[in-house]
């Protein structure tokens, strides 16, 4: 699988706070307990969507020393969506700061918009655009313009399409029904390879439909351990996981790190894995065509020696990772 090996590389010290290779999207799943953060990077490009409940994503920035974000996105003004936005918003520069639009009664989120106001970030309107991340584009897909009632922060969320050459991901916040099948009445969403499932895994936030026009690889939910609410719901993960999808949750599995390359193949791991918990997928079929011809696997004289680890194609891996690819001329060091 084409580079592979550089991304399991990457993933040995992945959750570290050592820097990833610029050239792969990085997308990390924050364990913020019963709420949502993610932490999308491009091209030394941050982006942020949403800040649990509390102040624990700043913690997150000053591991992976991050001072300046570029975009900072709320889905909506929920407290376990905005909890640590004051602190994100006084310990990082932020550029440009979206919300769904729709104001809030609670203290939290005047607390948020006196912090973005002091911050000095720019506000955008959650319209339909596409911003530039890097090497990634961000894809705002704007909520309904009639919600069932005028202040429904759920079903205002502000969804997020990632599109990294052949990759995608999809952010919808705690969307329910409505606003899932607004998007899909209006012909925007894709098939993508990851999704964040909506409203922590609530069965308010998936539908047939929906599972079946996003038809993801991976489906990772944030959620906290012993919440109060019920999530996830076994019915949830259950059909998720009937349509092909493998399912994270957080408060199992930690935080989940996504690699991408561009051409659509990528790798997760969480950060409660052993040392061969790496999963490695590859692009859709559709989206892979094959040689009109078998050819024969030849080795070519070696191209790197692989001091550290194993041989894997063209590529050293880590030594507990399998390696899929078809013989290169990557060489084990000599005993």
């Amino acid at each position: 699988m084409k580079r592979i090996g550089l991304l399991c590389l990457a993933l040995a010290v992945a959750l570290t706070a050592r820097a990833i290779s610029a050239q792969q999207l990085e997308i990390r799943f924050l364990d913020v307990g019963q709420g949502d953060a993610a932490l999308i990077r491009s091209a030394n490009k941050t982006l942020l969507i949403d800040a649990g409940g509390s102040a624990g994503v700043v913690s997150y920035l000053r591991a992976f020393h991050i001072d300046t974000i570029d975009l900072v996105i709320a889905s909506h003004n929920h407290a376990d969506h905005i909890g640590g936005m004051s602190g994100v918003l006084l310990s990082a520069v932020v550029r440009f700061y979206m919300d769904n639009g729709v104001p809030h009664t609670t203290a939290t989120y005047q607390r948020t918009i006196q912090a973005v106001q002091a911050s000095g970030a720019q506000y955008l309107r959650p319209t339909a655009r596409t911003i530039t991340l890097g090497d990634a584009h961000i894809r705002i897909l704007p909520p309904p313009p009639s919600p069932p009632s005028g202040q429904d922060q759920n079903n205002t969320s502000v969804g997020v399409l990632i599109e990294y050459g052949e990759f995608h991901a999809l952010f919808t916040g705690d969307s329910e029904l409505h606003e899932l099948d607004y998007w899909l009445s209006t012909g925007a969403i894709p098939h993508v390879h990851v999704v964040k499932v909506a409203h922590h895994g609530s069965p308010n936030g998936t539908s047939a439909a929906w599972i079946e026009a996003t038809h993801p690889q991976v489906a990772v939910i944030s959620v906290g351990a012993g919440n109060s609410y019920g999530h996830p719901s076994a019915g949830v993960i259950a059909e998720w996981e009937g349509a092909g999808a493998r399912v994270y949750r957080t408060d199992r599995d930690g935080s989940v790190l996504v690699l991408a390359n561009d051409d659509g193949s990528f790798v997760v791991t969480t950060a409660r894995a052993d040392t061969g918990g790496v999963v490695q997928l590859r692009p859709f079929v559709q989206d892979t065509t094959a040689p009109a011809t078998a050819q024969p696997v030849t080795s070519p004289a070696c191209c790197r020696i692989c001091t550290r680890g194993k041989a894997c194609g063209n590529s050293c891996i880590h030594a507990a990772y399998q390696c899929h690819q078809p013989p290169g001329c990557a060489c084990n060091a000599k005993p």
